[in-house]
């Protein structure tokens, strides 16, 4: 994730989701269905992409219980366990390739109060390993998932948008290269406080 798109995001996102609350007569809230993805995939048009893909589907039980089934996509060249500070984005913690990630996620969403929820998802991923000058190998990560947000609707249009903070935990993680292992050792398997800026439609 590129911290210096976030930050300037962010106080777009703050002004949005901050402004006066919408009566709840005029906020589409009604749709069993909603389909969104993320606003991050905008990082895709800068240099050296990160080829980051997302869609999330979810169905609602009632008035606050959802089941969420997400696929996502996305290319990594560092340990993602490395936490924010001196070390985050330093190249020379950067892998001998590149890691491509594909995977699936089923999970589950709480509403607590007037969109603020909580929610858990298990991403299940192929992992392909692609090292300088070696054969492409592959692998399988079990990829846990916290998220504390905000779903702000809009008026009858159906547009939400949802800020929030991921807690991410991979307890499996199977097939990995030696070379890509070594780098891995040095930093936890989990991270804290990944921000999220979602956006979608319910009907």
């Amino acid at each position: 994730m590129h911290l210096r798109l976030i930050f300037r995001i962010v106080p777009l996102v703050l002004l949005v989701t901050l402004a006066p609350p919408i009566r709840a007569e005029e906020a589409s809230t009604s749709g069993r269905w909603s389909v969104g993805t993320s606003a991050w995939m905008i990082a895709n048009a800068l240099p050296d992409s990160p080829q980051f893909y997302y869609l999330e589907v979810d169905r609602s039980l009632n008035e606050s219980e959802a089941l969420v089934l997400e696929a996502a996509t996305w290319r990594y060249r560092a340990p993602i366990g490395i936490p924010y500070g001196s070390s985050y984005g330093d190249r020379s913690e950067e892998y001998p390739g590149f890691v491509r990630s594909i995977g699936l996620a089923f999970g589950w969403r709480h509403n607590i109060w007037r969109g603020l929820n909580a929610s858990v998802r298990s991403f299940h991923f192929l992992q392909l390993y692609k090292e300088d000058d070696q054969p492409q190998k592959t692998g399988y990560q079990l990829f846990l998932q916290t998220r504390l947000g905000w779903r702000r609707g809009f008026r009858t249009s159906g547009f939400w948008i949802e800020p929030s903070i991921a807690f991410n935990w991979w307890p499996v993680e199977v097939g990995r290269p030696a070379s890509f292992q070594a780098k891995d050792s040095r930093w936890p398997s989990y991270f804290l406080l990944e921000p999220w800026l979602n956006l979608g439609w319910r009907w």
